[in-house]
């Protein structure tokens, strides 16, 4: 009887031992497939980190060079509107030579009526009208 009662305990000592290996084996199965996921999601994680540093790179060297191209705008700006007055200085002079050569040419000329001449003088119905710059709106 007590050999019995030793079988059984046996039985029910190795059914829980299988019942243990089982769930051992299952929760380890489980928590390496976690590892090989929490692996995978760092690596990813790391590329996404990389790909954002090299993002705020490109976005400091964009900034940087916007910046740069606003200052050679600036530059380009004002030298456009200093060329522009050199232009209008060169075109005001070369027109009072002209007058000056006209003075020597035709000596008989009304000098009062060649001090009137203007070069942004307009001719409308065959008058000088002075110049009136028109509204850009």
């Amino acid at each position: 009887l007590e050999l019995i009662e030793a079988n059984n305990k046996m039985k029910v000592i190795d059914d829980n031992l299988g019942s243990i290996e089982k769930e051992y084996s299952a929760t380890k199965e489980k928590l390496e497939e976690d590892i090989r996921e929490l692996k995978v999601e760092y690596e990813q994680a790391e590329t996404r980190k990389d790909q954002l540093t090299s993002l705020l790179k490109e976005k400091d060297e964009a900034v940087s060079q916007r910046d740069a191209l606003s200052k050679d705008n600036g530059a380009l700006d004002e030298l456009v509107e200093c060329l522009q007055t050199e232009v209008g200085a060169r075109y005001d002079a070369g027109f009072q030579f002209t007058i000056e050569q006209l003075k020597i040419v035709f000596p008989g000329l009304d000098k009062v009526k060649l001090g009137e001449l203007d070069a942004l003088n307009k001719i409308v119905d065959g008058k000088l009208v002075p110049f009136a710059p028109t509204d850009a709106t």
